[in-house]
């Protein structure tokens, strides 16, 4: 039985792809459509990088709707998630897979009027779509169910305690909103029940590479991961200054959140502001809150989520899948 209804927003990038199998995978639940954003690639090439996936987790009947055009330059020719966002190893949607007509801020509008209170809008990619949906109807979020962003540095009056111990915490930064802090700023400010899972705590999750190695021995979801992250697991290794080899998820934590709130351990209320520093934008939640207050994450059961991850990894995914 379906007891929960998903509308990913997504730049479909290696740490995207994991969490939108991780959302396959988990019993109950049904993606009702997605809805690509520039950023790790893209917007059209993040819509053909979901197609891939879905037909990955064995889903061929989920609408994909292209979003946004970029307001700035293209992505990065040295992004850790290759060209083409999945670590450019040469997938490609299967044949006579494409990406529906509608649009996805249309789609984003369209679900929430159509069902609301009903669906979880998770958000892993800068904001664009959902801040030209909040520009039209300044109170689409609050229709619905909840909304996950995966985004923001967490509180602001935690910077340094999280620095402190994550030193690469303020290095990484809020990439998603350094793509585009306009639309940020938009979301930042729209009422609803708003989740910020930010990189104070999603960088505390990092994956054994050897593990992912092992697991993609037996199973096809584990090697298609295994094949995009062959690159980016060497960037994540040496961006944290670590030993034995490892990968982040990211975009799976946010999902895990969404799944399954009960593995937040410890959340704050903030008003969500758009601080610049150092040349890039990133989200801090301060206060006092004036305005709309979101929550922002700063402690999780990183067990659970492991296991979560793990098994994802393990399963083969033959079934199918339905839209909204």
């Amino acid at each position: 039985m379906t007891d929960r209804y998903v509308l990913v927003d997504t730049d479909t990038g290696i740490d995207d792809a994991l969490a939108m199998l991780t959302i396959a995978q988990h019993s109950g639940t049904e993606i009702v459509g997605v809805g690509t954003a520039f950023g790790n690639c893209t917007e059209q090439q993040a819509a053909r990088n979901a197609l891939t996936v879905l037909s990955v987790a064995g889903l061929r009947d989920v609408p994909v709707c292209i979003g946004q055009p970029r307001p700035g330059p293209p992505p990065a020719a040295d992004s850790p998630h290759g060209l083409d966002g999945l670590g450019d190893r040469g997938y490609r949607p299967p044949p006579g897979v494409g990406p529906a007509p509608e649009s996805a801020v249309d789609q984003l509008l369209r679900v929430a009027e159509d069902r609301p209170g009903a669906v979880d809008l998770l958000c892993l990619g800068p904001l664009a779509n959902i801040a030209a949906a909040v520009m039209r109807d300044p109170r689409v979020l609050t229709r619905y169910r909840s909304v996950t962003i995966m985004g923001g540095m967490g509180p602001a009056s935690r910077k340094g305690v999280e620095a402190a111990v994550q030193p690469q915490f303020l290095e990484k930064g809020d990439t998603n909103t350094n793509h585009d802090p306009v639309a940020a700023t938009v979301v930042a400010a729209a009422p609803g029940q708003i989740t910020w899972v930010g990189m104070n705590v999603t960088g505390r999750l990092r994956l054994a590479w050897a593990d992912l190695v092992a697991r993609s021995a037996v199973g096809r979801t584990a090697t298609f991961v295994r094949d995009i992250t062959e690159d980016y697991h060497q960037y994540c290794t040496s961006t944290y200054r670590v030993e034995d080899p490892i990968y982040t998820a990211h975009d799976s934590v946010a999902a895990a959140v969404m799944l399954d709130p009960t593995v937040v351990l410890s959340a704050a209320d903030a008003r969500p502001r758009v601080l610049h520093e150092d040349g890039r934008a990133a989200v801090w939640g301060v206060t006092p809150v004036r305005g709309p207050a979101h929550r922002f994450v700063t402690d999780l059961d990183y067990r659970s989520i492991r296991a979560r991850i793990a098994t994802t990894l393990d399963a083969d995914i033959p079934r199918s899948g339905s839209a909204g």
